[in-house]
């Protein structure tokens, strides 16, 4: 008998990012991308990673790391796992590049393989797994899918992928090597759920060139280009309009700058030898002859675009008569921040184009019929739908089963599917997951907890009042106080008499042992103003108690 091979995922089954898969046979572990998920609430936290310690605590059997592409949901939480799992990470030549400039920004030594669409790589001697890397189109180079040789039959990952004729950067997708596997034979298939619910197919990234024309060609001031500094083709495209134009091509922002100049070291981006302008000789340049490129497509507040529209940055200034293109779809979560961003360029006098308008902008996730016909050229036997909330999850199933794909399995973080001899199942017992809140510059990777995120969302919600006693040490006598203050809390003004009334009826009722005992005393205070509170209008600020002994 063969032996089984199990896959689960620690990431990315019922949310959109922070994808990680591990494949398991005969004790030796695959992983499949490690990503983070960005937050869409401001509560000082940077970015979500996944719990790691299943495969921290299994460093030894992990023997290789296995990167599709080079997108943070995909790779941004790698760092994080390489200070504790000493494996090789195989990855396609931009992802590497990005993966190794982010290790030395941290610090940390990392066997890093570069590995071409073609190329198989294993876990070491022995082994039961063997990894092929097979070209895909995304909105980044050098995408790829993953095909996993096991004792159970081949497993394909799809990765992010659309399947792109087109592509502005990079080759199509493998279409025979894709056909080839199908006939062969596919025992499972995971496949990418972002756009499962959007009917018919995604366009090619070229179709956005006639739009970015259009712009560029009736703009009269300074044109300003927002999108993400990963998508190198809608970065040439936007450079080949400032070219057609006569304008030159400043960069804004520090991941732009960086993936730029990657992007031109490697040769996957060219502009005209003339058009290279940094941001001195950008502020002299007249409006008509210039174009920036920036970061801020989802209206993060540091963002060079925010800083833009808010009058903030110190380096160029958005004024009336300039055209402000948002090159990007807004993720959802973002559209209050996207919107604001809006409305301060539009006070600035700017003409803001953004949905709604030419297209200047194509997803990189395929859509429905792609999907469906990526499940018909690998005729798989099972389907797993990865990379989505559970109702992208759950749609994407449905096109599977609309394709004649007999079994389905819809998983969630965790949770693991065995394959056997004997079929399918779904095991049990669980792999421990979780979600790990980070500021990758502050606490380089470190857990600040979920118990602080919640403390600072009751904060955001309902304030902080604190109630301040100063006591005699010796008697135990108040000094002073009860004194209260508050921060952001509805009801305070006009109510301190009150509660300084019901905190000292609150100490009065406590015996004298009690009296003595600091923490009881807190106690005493904290429960008094939170009753408060809750008879006066059900609010439930956070109360900090603090007790000084003299």
């Amino acid at each position: 008998m063969a032996p089984p091979v199990r896959i689960a995922a620690l990431g990315g089954l019922g949310e959109v990012g922070m994808n990680c898969t591990v494949v398991e046979c005969d004790g030796r572990i695959a992983v499949i991308d490690c990503g983070i998920l960005f937050p869409n609430e401001n509560l000082g936290v940077d970015l979500i990673a996944p719990d790691l310690s299943w495969l921290e605590e299994r460093h030894a059997q992990v023997g290789g790391i296995f990167v599709t592409h080079g997108h943070e949901d995909h790779i941004g939480a790698l760092p994080f796992l390489l200070r504790k799992v000493r494996a090789p990470v195989y990855a396609p030549r931009f992802a590497l590049e990005l993966l190794r400039n982010r290790c030395a920004e941290m610090g940390i030594e990392a066997d890093l393989r570069e590995v071409k669409p073609g190329d198989a790589r294993d876990l070491g001697d022995g082994s039961p797994l063997r990894v092929e890397f097979v070209r895909m189109t995304h909105s980044i180079p050098d995408a790829c899918a993953l095909a996993l040789r096991t004792p159970q039959g081949v497993i394909f990952h799809s990765g992010d992928f659309k399947l792109d004729e087109t592509p502005v950067v990079g080759r199509a997708f493998d279409l025979p090597r894709l056909e080839a596997l199908g006939k062969s034979g596919v025992r499972l298939l995971l496949s990418d759920s972002t756009n499962a619910e959007r009917p018919g197919r995604t366009l090619s990234e070229a179709a956005v060139a006639p739009g970015l024309e259009e712009v560029f060609g009736r703009a009269e001031g300074r044109v300003f280009v927002a999108c993400f500094a990963s998508n190198i083709g809608r970065i040439q495209q936007v450079g080949q309009a400032a070219r057609a134009e006569g304008r030159r091509v400043a960069l804004l922002g520090r991941a732009m700058d960086q993936n730029v100049r990657l992007a031109r070291d490697l040769g996957y981006l060219s502009f005209a030898g003339w058009q290279g302008c940094s941001l001195e000789e950008a502020r002299e340049l007249p409006p008509r002859e210039l174009c920036v490129l920036t970061t801020g497509t989802q209206g993060e507040p540091r963002s060079a675009l925010a800083r833009l529209a808010r009058g903030e940055h110190p380096e160029l200034r958005v004024d009336p008569g300039d055209t402000v293109i948002l090159s990007s779809r807004h993720i959802p979560g973002n559209e209050l921040a996207v919107g604001q961003v809006v409305n301060d360029l539009c006070r600035r006098g700017a003409e803001v184009v953004y949905e709604g308008g030419p297209r200047l902008h194509v997803s990189g996730h395929a859509s429905e019929d792609e999907q469906r016909r990526l499940i018909r050229l690998l005729r798989p036997e099972r389907f797993v739908p990865v990379h989505g909330e559970y109702r992208q999850l759950s749609r994407h199933a449905a096109h599977a089963a609309a394709e004649g794909v007999a079994h389905r399995h819809l998983l969630l973080d965790g949770e693991v599917l065995e394959l056997s001899d004997e079929g399918a199942r779904v095991l049990p017992d669980k792999l421990p997951v979780g979600r790990v809140y980070t500021d990758r510059e502050a606490l380089a990777g470190e857990d600040m907890g979920a118990l602080v995120v919640k403390d600072r969302r009751l904060l955001a919600e309902a304030g902080l009042c604190t109630v301040v006693l100063v006591v005699d040490k010796a008697t135990g006598a108040v000094v002073r106080g009860p004194d209260l203050f508050a921060v952001g809390v509805a009801g305070f003004e006009g109510a301190e008499a009150e509660l300084r009334a019901e905190a000292a009826r609150a100490l009065e009722e406590l015996s004298p042992g009690a009296r003595a005992d600091v923490a009881e005393v807190q106690e005493a205070l904290r429960v008094a103003v939170r009753r408060f509170f809750r008879k006066a209008g059900g609010r439930r600020p956070t109360v900090l108690p603090v007790v000084l002994e003299l």
